[in-house]
């Protein structure tokens, strides 16, 4: 296979990861190989790999629904501002409601997310 040709791949492996993941292969072909495009290659196939088996592991989710996956920093984030909303409003969303929702995921009759 040519450099050119293995160029091609690694971008279209790279187009379709997140960020934080792209940055993590990189930082393990730079520390932990010479520098040969043969064997980041071989670390993004062995990433898609994993995020398959993953994918298996925890369930697809719908690409058509545009989702956007977060960073952990983001998740933390995230999390924390709804926290710090919660303790100033002390209002959220009771546990029975939450539950019933999860439980109406996957079926025909999907709940709305509650609020």
């Amino acid at each position: 296979m040519t450099a050119s040709n293995i160029k091609q791949q690694i971008v279209e492996y790279l187009e379709a990861l997140p960020s934080e993941e792209v940055k993590i292969i990189l930082l393990k072909w730079l520390t932990g190989s010479d520098g040969d495009l043969e064997d980041f290659e071989r670390l993004l196939t062995n990433q898609s790999i994993q995020e398959i088996e993953k994918s298996f592991e925890y369930g697809d989710i719908d690409a058509e629904s545009n989702f956007q996956p977060l960073t952990e920093t983001q998740m933390i984030q995230q999390s924390k501002s709804v926290l710090e909303t919660y303790q100033c409003k002390g209002s959220g969303v009771a546990h029975n409601r939450v539950r019933e929702w999860a439980d109406s995921l996957g079926t025909d009759e999907e709940l709305p997310c509650p609020k």
